[in-house]
């Protein structure tokens, strides 16, 4: 996981900063993670939800 966001704009924004393929979930703290997007399917196991991958 690379960080947290209370609002999808923000985690949308850094995603893009990072330049690596990643994930945003939403997840069971009703935060938006953005996440490494190979690892994303470990996330999804645990109940979050895909939002969107950037690549």
């Amino acid at each position: 996981m690379y960080a947290k966001f209370p609002f999808y704009s923000i985690a949308q924004m850094y995603a893009i900063s990072i330049e690596e393929p990643v994930a945003i979930l939403l997840g069971q703290d009703n935060l938006y993670w953005v996440v490494d997007q190979v690892c994303a399917s470990d996330y999804l196991d645990d109940g979050c939800s895909l939002l969107s991958a950037v690549d």
